[in-house]
């Protein structure tokens, strides 16, 4: 209780404003002017299926002590419902440009059913396998055996939110298209927010215990991956990294940017864990030419009706 008193965190300001996810101002109909590369696509295919995946993660956390606590449970809930929106708006603006992966059926009066894509979602899921099935069992099992499993889980939830959003202001920064710095500009909104919950719980659990603090360093050098490692394969996790991060100093300088705030967290100063993820995906790239180069664009088919009715009704959507 004494921890829950220091959190710099209004949830019931944030539980109250959570809502789906605003695109109504969006000039759907200009997204097809403006030319999006290789590495654009293929930033928006990843970060639309782990957006989408958001909700697995969910289950896996409700499988622990997190579900007791009614403060992370009503973070989680509004949480899993704005990432579910920020899916949909990668897959909207690709389908509005014109990119179908792949082609999915349409309602009989034209428009997108929702969820859309469920058949890539679907088999991205069943490609995990087994090891997918039972992803909750190590945090069930962490959970029930570590006092500070929610230090963990938390400081590992701030490195991922932050690495997201990271990544959102790094793909304004390689792209071109006006229309997609407008939707990111959006999305970073509410990712902000998701990050600015996960490090106000992680530094109340870690301040002042020394122990956790020990625990979640070691844990966080010995098992924290990018976000999306698992879902994507390896090359797909270094393609990204390369693409937002290693092609200029500005890319550089973010991944420090990173692991400079997450080292603010008590216990965890000093370290590098973003940079030194980008460290491992250029060897990678050195030694294997060609690693991590972002497939070609499909053919562009005819793109959608402009008016999407995902968003025409955002005005009225709780």
């Amino acid at each position: 209780m004494a921890a829950r008193r220091l959190i710099e965190f209004d949830i019931d300001k944030y539980v109250r404003n959570s809502k789906k996810l605003d695109l109504s101002f969006l000039d759907w109909d200009a997204i097809p002017d403006y030319e999006l590369s290789d590495g654009d696509v293929m930033s928006m295919h990843y970060m639309m299926d782990i957006e989408t995946h958001t909700v697995i993660y969910l289950r896996d956390l409700l499988a622990t002590r997190a579900a007791q606590d009614p403060h992370i449970t009503a973070f989680l809930a509004c949480w899993v419902y704005e990432e579910l929106w920020h899916g949909e708006a990668f897959s909207d603006f690709l389908r509005a440009y014109g990119v179908e992966v792949p082609a999915e059926p349409r309602l009989p009066d034209g428009s997108t059913p929702m969820p859309t894509r469920p058949r890539r979602t679907a088999q991205l899921r069943e490609q995990m396998g087994v090891g997918h099935k039972l992803a909750m069992l190590p945090s069930m099992v962490g959970s029930a055996l570590m006092p500070d499993f929610l230090a963990l889980h938390m400081t590992w939830g701030a490195i991922n939110e932050l690495t997201t959003l990271t990544g959102y202001y790094q793909l304004i920064r390689r792209s071109d298209h006006p229309v997609l710095h407008a939707m990111l500009r959006r999305v970073i909104q509410d990712e902000r927010r998701h990050f600015a919950f996960y490090r106000a719980q992680a530094k109340a659990r870690l301040a002042g215990n020394a122990r956790a603090g020990r625990l979640v360093r070691w844990m966080l050098k010995a098992f924290w991956t990018p976000v999306g490692a698992g879902v994507k394969t390896d090359e797909e996790v270094d393609a990204l990294a390369l693409y937002l991060l290693a092609d200029a100093p500005e890319g550089r300088e973010a991944a420090r940017s990173i692991d400079s705030t997450i080292a603010e967290i008590p216990g965890l100063e000093g370290l590098t864990l973003t940079e030194d993820v980008l460290d491992r995906a250029i060897e990678r790239e050195c030694r294997r030419p060609g690693w991590g180069t972002p497939p070609r664009i499909p053919p562009r088919a005819k793109p959608a009706p402009p008016r999407d009715p995902h968003w025409a009704q955002t005005a009225t959507a709780a």
